[in-house]
């Protein structure tokens, strides 16, 4: 199987590693005894990085490297819970359309169509301003928007395969019509398919977070640190410190490289099971 590569080492291995940082520096921050108010101290305003501060201050004082780990809380279990909600509801969806099709196929199609003709990044927006920017309501709103891009594969797979020979030997030895549909479909089948599809939902989750958190308004607010405030609140302040903006900036790219790259692994695993 051919794969990409990065530098001589797989796109797997790096996808691996970047998205593994980024779950440990989510564990790390969940139990992290730092306290975003009390850390300002304008007497250290944009200092550097020296040993008591790995990546300088910003210029109330507060640790950049403290407000980078605490910063992944805003998007990370968010991001789960839309790549759960992409998941499971386009999941369900588009195995059901895509193994009984028909009228059901059609009307979930139809369903696909409608939700996706709005943009994602709008939707998620309009949830927003009626519902309020809590990170749940736009990791939910995200989720939805997501959940007709996996339903769409999901279906294209099964319709693929639901007539194929093993299939119909399956049927033939009675094997129970469930079982084919959650194993020998879904789950041997299609399983690297929606884990790529929730894979790009908890990407554009993190682009989206960071996003609204950037331009104010709907993301995390100060003094709560995001990697889109953080970015925001330090990016053109004069004689500031640059790492202070340029490390969330580096920790998003990564974050988001991280996730394409484990993408492109699964849909490249998948190509050549497909043309095996």
């Amino acid at each position: 199987m051919k794969e990409s590569l990065v530098g001589g080492i797989s796109a797997r291995t790096v996808g691996l590693t970047l998205v593994a940082a980024l779950g440990a520096a989510w564990l790390f921050a969940l139990v992290a005894p730092y306290d975003v108010v009390a850390d300002v101290d304008p007497t250290r305003a944009s200092l550097g990085p020296s040993v008591a501060h790995w990546l300088g201050t910003d210029h109330l004082g507060r640790d950049v490297a403290w407000r980078l780990l605490l910063g992944s809380r805003a998007f990370v279990a968010p991001g789960l819970l839309t790549a759960v909600i992409a998941g499971v509801a386009g999941g369900v969806a588009g195995a059901l359309a895509g193994w009984f099709g028909g009228p059901l196929a059609a009307g979930v199609r139809y369903g696909f169509t409608v939700g996706g003709s709005v943009p994602r990044f709008v939707f998620v927006l309009l949830a927003g301003a009626i519902f309020g920017p809590d990170p749940v309501v736009l990791a939910v709103a995200t989720g939805v928007a997501c959940a007709p891009a996996v339903g769409e594969a999901v279906i294209a797979r099964l319709e693929e395969l639901r007539r194929a020979e093993f299939v119909l030997a399956l049927r033939g030895h009675g094997v129970p019509e469930a079982r084919i549909l959650l194993y020998h479909l879904l789950w041997v089948n299609a399983r690297g398919l929606v884990a790529r599809q929730v894979l790009q939902a908890f990407g554009f989750f993190l682009v989206v977070e960071t996003t609204l958190s950037y331009l104010g308004g709907f993301g995390v607010q100060e003094p709560t640190p995001s990697w889109g405030n953080m970015l925001a609140f330090e990016f053109g302040i004069p004689d500031g410190n640059l790492y202070a903006w340029m490390a969330p900036a580096a920790a998003i790219w990564l974050g988001i490289l991280g996730t394409a790259l484990l993408g492109q692994d699964l849909g490249l695993r998948e190509g050549a099971r497909d043309g095996g």
